[in-house]
């Protein structure tokens, strides 16, 4: 019993598990052979050197492969005579079908759907007219907001619209009717004998004389008379009072000779002219000085003798450039004299 007691620890020195080393099985260690064959010409390779050293150290006792018992199906049976009485050893074969049928679980029948509700069916069928008739709305409601607003901003600056419009008007007949050579300005605030402002609505520098024009844009039949302080203009039944524009433009007239330093003869050279617009009918004689906007044009240019020489000119135009270049400060004062 001695000799076991020096034996047995040697085994277990020598034994690769004794180092914690798992052994791989036969066939994953016949494998590794192989590529130690395929690879052995050349030992340096990482391939050789893996494999060995994998075999190396998992190969040294590798894992029996499990023993099974081979089962043959579809094979007919085979007589095994042991001595003189002859045995039939019947292997059943394994029905695959009744295997698969075993293994796949019985069909699970779908459960009954629910009936839909009476009031789930026409919300259905009436949600796209409900989204139809919910945009028209919204469309209808932003039209009239849109509308509303272009009324209240017509009612409010109407007045104000129609005289810019008439001005315009006037403004490209005198561009294309008169001689490139005169001067055109256009809503020049300038300053009265009494220390206030008023506005003119064009002015026409020339040789021949200064036109100041006052432009109104009414529609309807016109009464009054040259000497009359207000005239009336009616359409339909509705009628108004305005001004007298011979008189409001007298006030123009005598603010831009004061301006410009014009006494004497040459204030005769100041023209006064009230264009009315072609949608405006008169019932009384006009005097020869209010025309209609087309012919404004024909009536400058009927002036055809000299009054003013360059110099005055150069003058004349210098002072209203200035005007015309202080023209937003000075309309904001001439708005300020209405707030008082």
């Amino acid at each position: 019993m001695r000799w076991m007691r020096f034996t047995l620890p040697l085994l277990l020195l020598t034994s690769p598990l004794a180092f914690g080393q798992k052994q791989y099985t036969e066939g994953a260690c016949l494998l590794l052979q192989h590529q130690i064959v395929q690879f052995s010409n050349q030992p340096n390779s990482h391939n050789y050197q893996s494999a060995k050293r994998e075999f190396d150290n998992h190969c040294q006792n590798p894992i029996p492969a499990p023993v099974k018992d081979l089962v043959l199906t579809n094979i007919p049976a085979k007589p095994i005579t042991v001595g003189s009485v002859k045995n039939t050893v019947t292997t059943k074969p394994v029905n695959a079908n009744v295997a698969v049928k075993a293994a796949t679980p019985p069909p699970v029948k779908p459960a009954p759907s629910a009936q839909p509700k009476p009031a789930d069916v026409l919300k259905g069928l009436f949600a796209p007219v409900l989204a139809l008739l919910g945009s028209m709305l919204a469309m209808l409601l932003l039209l009239a907001l849109v509308v509303g607003l272009l009324a209240y901003v017509a009612g409010r600056y109407a007045a104000r619209i129609k005289g810019a419009l008439g001005e315009w008007a006037l403004h490209k007949v005198l561009a294309k009717e008169l001689p490139s050579s005169y001067q055109h300005y256009r809503n020049l605030v300038i300053p009265t004998a009494t220390g206030d402002f008023t506005e003119v609505d064009h002015l026409v520098l020339s040789p021949f004389g200064i036109f100041v024009i006052e432009v109104k844009n009414y529609r309807g039949w016109i009464f009054g008379g040259e000497k009359q302080p207000k005239w009336t203009v009616q359409r339909f039944r509705s009628k108004h009072q305005f001004m007298n524009p011979l008189h409001q433009n007298y006030k123009h007239t005598e603010a831009v000779k004061q301006l410009l330093g014009l006494t004497g003869k040459d204030g005769d050279s100041v023209h006064s002219i009230v264009a009315f617009s072609l949608r405006a009918q008169f019932k009384f004689q006009i005097p020869a000085n209010v025309k209609y906007t087309d012919l404004v044009g024909d009536y400058i240019n009927r002036f055809t003798q000299p009054c003013f020489s360059d110099d005055q000119l150069r003058q004349f135009s210098a002072r209203l450039n200035m005007a015309k270049a202080g023209k937003k400060v000075l309309r904001k004062l001439h708005k300020q004299q209405f707030n008082y």
